[in-house]
């Protein structure tokens, strides 16, 4: 699948709508956990110092999940 560019308020607009779960302050074990599972890239977004903000899909459950910032959360899933 080919990921998409999104903006930073789009990927916000998905966790304020609730179509996909905001992760991006879970603990590093959380996210160790979550990344077990097989995730597809949805979309990240950029900013002026690289990434600061995508969104993942588990394969199996469908369900979304967005990291909003710039945080090791982001660089673990994405």
């Amino acid at each position: 699948m080919k990921t998409r560019k999104y903006t930073q308020k789009e990927i916000k607009g998905y966790v304020r709508t609730g179509a996909a779960t905001d992760i991006t302050n879970w603990t590093f074990e959380q996210i160790a956990e979550l990344t077990k599972k097989a995730l597809d890239k949805i979309g990240y977004s950029t900013g002026v110092y690289g990434l600061n903000g995508c969104i993942v899909q588990d394969i199996e459950t469908g369900e979304m999940y967005a990291v909003t910032a710039r945080s090791s959360a982001l660089f673990q899933v994405y």
